[in-house]
């Protein structure tokens, strides 16, 4: 299974299982831009991060390659959606204020989509790139995590987890590095299913069941539920995030 087709298996449960990202990186990488006419989101996928965008932008682009993430992504009157690859569009020449790639940028050809990003950013436009690491939850919770669920999916992820995992650190975006002065995270209330859940939109989760043919997620579910006591009762779920921002200066 490629990374198209994990990407556009189920494109509906990304939509209801991935967590939002915090309101307050927004209104950090809005304050950076000097014009906020129209930011590009791309590798929308269901379009949260586009949605906020649109808070601070007169106009949002969004897109991606997975004509089913499209189809499944949120609504908004300010936001356009798109099927396009990250390294060709058919913006204008100079004419983005911001452009985002929330968990995704390691996975595109990225001297290509540099190159791409620099056709289409403005003079002192923004480039924002993030990704979220491994939750956490408690300290028994995780051990069973790492356990049940991390350890035996290890392999099936594919070069790009390893990239998010690393902290990308390999990854160095082409213009004038802004310095990211606050940190981050996604904090959410979860009962065990909508843990679970999240779990079964992981890329080497969906590799697992198709080489094996069973759900890695039932085997920990069974091992959670002595922890979580009542699955019907919530658990403060963190993932912080790892954050890189560049500036276009001319």
């Amino acid at each position: 299974m490629n990374n198209v087709q994990t990407f556009s298996q189920s494109s509906d449960q990304y939509a209801k299982h991935r967590p939002q990202y915090p309101e307050a990186l927004f209104a950090y990488l809005s304050e950076l831009c000097i014009k906020h006419d129209c930011a590009w989101d791309c590798a929308t996928g269901n379009g949260q991060a586009a949605v906020s965008c649109a808070k601070y932008f007169s106009r949002v682009e969004a897109t991606d390659f997975s004509q089913e993430q499209i189809a499944n992504a949120i609504s908004h009157p300010n936001v356009r959606y798109n099927v396009s690859p990250a390294e060709k569009t058919s913006f204008e020449s100079a004419s983005i204020d911001l452009v985002t790639v929330a968990q995704a940028v390691h996975w595109f050809d990225l001297p290509k989509f540099y190159q791409e990003v620099e056709r289409v950013l403005k003079p002192n436009g923004i480039l924002a790139v993030w990704a979220y690491r491994f939750l956490e939850i408690e300290p028994a919770a995780d051990r069973a995590i790492l356990n049940d669920l991390l350890v035996p999916i290890d392999s099936f992820w594919a070069e790009g987890n390893r990239l998010v995992a690393d902290g990308y650190q390999s990854i160095v975006l082409p213009f004038e590095e802004v310095r990211v002065t606050q940190n981050f995270s996604i904090q959410v209330d979860w009962n065990l299913k909508q843990l679970l859940d999240y779990f079964r939109t992981w890329s080497a989760v969906k590799r697992y069941v198709t080489e094996f043919g069973s759900d890695p997620v039932n085997s920990l579910e069974e091992k959670l539920n002595p922890i979580w006591h009542k699955p019907e009762a919530t658990k403060q779920v963190r993932m912080h995030l790892i954050v890189k921002i560049s500036r276009k200066r001319f």
